[in-house]
């Protein structure tokens, strides 16, 4: 039987590409999630609302979706589902929000000027 594009779209729609990212994160890199937690974070305190291990989460994830823009990140991860699922992963037991870009972005300027 020949595969078409068809066929294998219909395919892909029953494969869960985040359970199957996760497989991979927990095969490969068992120990990302300590790494990522562990990285200094130079912003000041009084002015946190998500960790540096959510921050990093999210770039790492919008990159495995290959979303390129930041803009189309937050837009795209601002979903419940999503939300509920980068919370699992990282350990949390509910995460009120993802980081909005611009909040990636001030850190990763932080993070690069403290280094």
């Amino acid at each position: 039987m020949k595969i078409t594009r068809k066929i294998k779209r219909e395919k892909e729609k029953k494969i869960n590409f985040f359970a199957e990212f996760i497989k991979v994160k927990k095969h490969f890199f068992q120990q990302i999630l300590k790494h990522l937690k562990a990285v200094k974070d130079p912003r000041h305190k009084s002015y946190i609302d998500y960790e540096v291990d959510v921050l990093h989460f999210s770039i790492i994830m919008r990159n495995a979706c290959c979303i390129y823009s930041m803009s189309n990140m937050t837009e795209k991860f601002n979903k419940a589902e999503c939300i509920e699922n980068i919370a699992k992963v990282l350990g949390y037991e509910t995460l009120e929000e993802l980081p909005h870009y611009d909040t990636i972005n001030n850190f990763l300027c932080d993070l690069d000027n403290c280094m």
